[in-house]
């Protein structure tokens, strides 16, 4: 205790620092240690700012490390290392760096009237993305993880700049855990809590975190998004927040680092079409309203089967389920051609919001808040059809029922004209085949090569779906028989459980070891799909 007290008291009011630095006072104080402001008797008195690291405090991290990182660094939005003192020299260790007058992003907030606008906002996080691009470009990267309010100064200019390397690290690559477990709660990111290696997706998560707290005026902490995928947060976001910059924060902050960003660059380049709401909203005083540009089309996926049985529904049903999960509001469909089978999936919702859907009396509309997920179902006793269906109203139910993404369910019933119509407007379709080779058609395989001709020419895509995977002798024989490798290959999930879950009211994603595989085996479809939203 006399130790602390001895080395605290050699950095008060007017004491010297190497012979050069005189402290004029503290001016900040962190878990890591202090911040002194200080003048350089050697450059005029000019003001620098000096970080001394707490005595007998975190012995495992030495300034030295934090110093040499930032001896490297030369850019517009992190400060300029000036000096450094070792432990040997002074008895404790203290780094000297430029000092930036402004204020923290937690003193901004502390006057509840203050807030930025969403320009302000994607100003200031391109700011900070150009200043985690440079430090992530050094071999190996240099990873901040610690991105919080406090460690982010506005300058006299208005200018962003990232401090505070207390524990930043280089990635070393086959390292599969951090040797320190650290970062601040609301802000880190899961694997840093959970003890995993930190890499330029930590950083990716942190920025996401720290946007998602400014965009809320400082009044909210990230949302969960992985476990339960709750998206109620977002919806207490300013008002002049873009639907579309939702969905890139939704990207950063997903659990799975393999679901957000790789890298810091597609940040930037996720964020940078939100420049134009600055010169947009000036053009909105004079135009009026009507000029707003915050509607996202939905992204529509349609899932078919490539014979009868190979589980397009099923997987309809398991990627709206699992994308609601991970905060996207999701829009699933039972088409208008099939014959009904959704509603017995629903048979247990009686006491919940069943409705009519707007416009179509054929269908059925229910609102999962929880699962984010709007079910649009046939009503048992509509009668499928077949050929060309002169109507609209199926049009007309995709246009009201909205959402991020509309995934409709086709099963077999695709090779109809109006189906084909809907096919070859969609972002993406998804073909459902299972290891019944024996029903393929060549038909149908000749035509889905000419559906994938026209989606390409249109900006879509057409992928295969392997399903019901597992061990068996003609395995690879059955697999090279797709006209291409399949995009996602699911397994055969445990019939018998899959079978007593279905029948206890419950859905396969409600199974936490089958929900696992599942995710896994999606893996390539949520990437594509988030990419497709952030294009838009």
């Amino acid at each position: 205790m006399a130790e602390s007290t001895k080395e605290q008291a050699s950095v008060m009011s007017g004491t010297m620092i190497g012979g050069r630095y005189r402290i004029i006072r503290e001016i900040g104080r962190g878990g890591m240690g202090s911040i002194y402001l200080a003048e350089d008797m050697k450059l005029a008195n000019k003001l620098r700012a000096i970080k001394v690291l707490e005595p007998n405090l975190h012995k495992n991290i030495m300034l030295a490390d934090e110093a040499q990182l930032m001896m490297k660094i030369n850019h517009p939005h992190l400060p300029l290392i000036v000096d450094y003192f070792g432990r040997s020299e002074l008895g404790f260790e203290a780094v000297v760096m430029e000092y930036i007058e402004g204020y923290t992003l937690t003193e901004f907030f502390r006057n509840q009237k203050n807030h930025f606008s969403f320009a302000e906002l994607i100003q200031l996080a391109l700011q900070l993305c150009s200043a985690l691009i440079h430090l992530h470009s050094y071999q190996p990267p240099i990873i901040h993880r610690d991105l919080k309010p406090s460690n982010v100064m506005i300058d006299k200019q208005g200018d962003a700049k990232l401090i505070d390397f207390g524990i930043s690290r280089q990635y070393k690559e086959g390292q599969l855990h951090d040797t320190l477990q650290l970062g601040t709660r609301g802000f880190a990111a899961p694997e840093q809590i959970e003890g995993g290696q930190s890499d330029e997706r930590t950083d990716v998560y942190g920025l996401g975190a720290l946007l998602f707290y400014l965009a809320s005026g400082g009044d909210s902490y990230r949302p969960s998004i992985g476990s339960r995928g709750e998206m109620e947060p977002f919806r207490q976001l300013q008002a002049d927040v873009k639907e579309a910059f939702k969905m890139v924060l939704l990207r950063m902050l997903q659990s799975d680092p393999l679901l957000r960003y790789a890298s810091m660059k597609e940040v930037e380049q996720a964020l940078q079409p939100f420049t134009m709401f600055k010169h947009s909203a000036a053009q909105q005083e004079i135009r009026g309203p009507k000029q707003s540009a915050t509607v996202i089309k939905p992204l529509r996926v349609c899932v078919l089967s490539l014979s009868s049985g190979a589980g397009a529904t099923f997987l309809t049903h398991a990627l709206a389920e699992l994308l609601g999960r991970k905060g996207v509001l999701v829009t699933a469909v039972e088409y208008e051609l099939v014959k009904p089978e959704w509603h017995v999936w629903f048979s247990g919702q009686h006491n919940k919001q069943l409705h009519q859907a707007a416009g179509d009396s054929r269908f059925i509309q229910f609102s999962d808040r929880e699962q984010m997920v709007n079910w649009y179902y046939l009503h048992p006793e509509q009668r499928s059809q077949s050929g060309f269906v002169e109507d609209r109203r199926f049009e007309q139910v995709l246009r009201h029922a909205g959402g991020i993404i509309q995934l409709i369910d086709l099963s077999s019933r695709w090779s109809e004209a109006k189906s084909l119509q809907l096919l070859n407007e969609s972002a993406l379709v998804l073909v459902v085949a299972d290891p019944a080779a024996s029903k393929w058609q060549a038909n149908d395989l000749r035509q889905l090569h000419s559906i994938k001709r026209k989606l390409q020419s249109s900006g879509g895509q057409l992928k295969f779906v392997a399903n019901k995977d597992l061990s068996f002798r003609g395995r690879s024989e059955w697999l090279s028989l797709f006209p291409e490798e399949p995009f996602v290959i699911l397994p055969r999930l445990d019939e018998e459980k899959l079978l007593s879950i279905q029948y206890g009211g419950r859905r396969a994603t409600d199974d936490s070891r089958m929900r696992k595989q599942l995710n896994q085996a999606f893996l390539p479809i949520f990437k594509h799909i988030y990419n497709e939203i952030n294009t838009e």
